[in-house]
């Protein structure tokens, strides 16, 4: 394997260790790529992300799905250029539109070649959505095109960006969120930041108007005491 400094540096995430150990293994052999790190458990990817300099994880989806891809959102937070490839043997549009809502990078089956690991490895470093089913074997597919029109432009916030854009719009400032949420100010500016970026909005109108529209907050009706 040949290493350099554009070398893509890999966090990865399995219940299983010798599943780790053989997937691990297989990534060493690639060029320009390395294995930072080997977690089994969620607390631990949480923990390994933040500590270690990755530009993605590659994470089975049972590692996540226990607390409803919570995960996922809390991995965003801690580290918002990480780019996650999730594996799993279960590929059905919904479980596979639920992971891109929640910003993953790329879904790749479990019953993928060894090459077609290295391709979406490759893809996910450069910010390339995809998916990889096993109805479609060898076929790297778009995501927009199977995680649908109404999941890419309904809302493309993650949970965790529709709870801080539902809090701006009922008119909470960045301190009061991140205490709410139990995060830093930074965290929370950084996502307002990611939230008018996807929303293509330059304001704080601009998200309330948002918010509306994804049915994340309901603006307030004149009545007779109001006037």
């Amino acid at each position: 394997m040949k290493r350099s400094e554009d070398t893509i540096r890999i966090l990865l995430a399995d219940e299983h260790r010798l599943v780790r150990s053989a997937i691990s293994s297989l990534i060493e052999t690639f060029d320009n790529m390395t294995v930072v790190s080997e977690v089994g458990s969620e607390q631990q990817l949480l923990k390994d992300a933040a500590h270690h300099a990755v530009d993605v994880a590659l994470i089975d989806a049972a590692v996540v799905s226990l607390k409803g891809l919570e995960t996922l959102s809390r991995l965003k937070e801690l580290c918002p250029d990480i780019r996650v490839v999730v594996l799993s043997t279960y590929s059905s549009d919904s479980f596979i539109r639920r992971l891109f809502e929640e910003g993953i990078c790329g879904f790749l089956h479990k019953n993928a070649n060894v090459n077609e690991l290295e391709v979406a490895i490759r893809k996910a470093a450069l910010s390339e959505r995809f998916v990889l089913t096993a109805m479609e074997p060898e076929n790297f597919v778009d995501a927009a095109s199977v995680v649908g029109a109404a999941a890419t432009h309904a809302n493309p916030l993650t949970t965790r960006q529709s709870e801080v854009l539902k809090l701006v719009a009922n008119g909470f400032r960045s301190k009061a969120i991140a205490d709410q949420l139990n995060v830093s100010i930074k965290t929370i500016e950084t996502h307002r930041a990611d939230i008018m970026r996807r929303l293509g909005v330059r304001h704080t109108a601009g998200l309330v108007h948002e918010a509306i529209r994804l049915g994340l907050f309901v603006a307030p009706q004149d009545t007779d005491e109001t006037r």
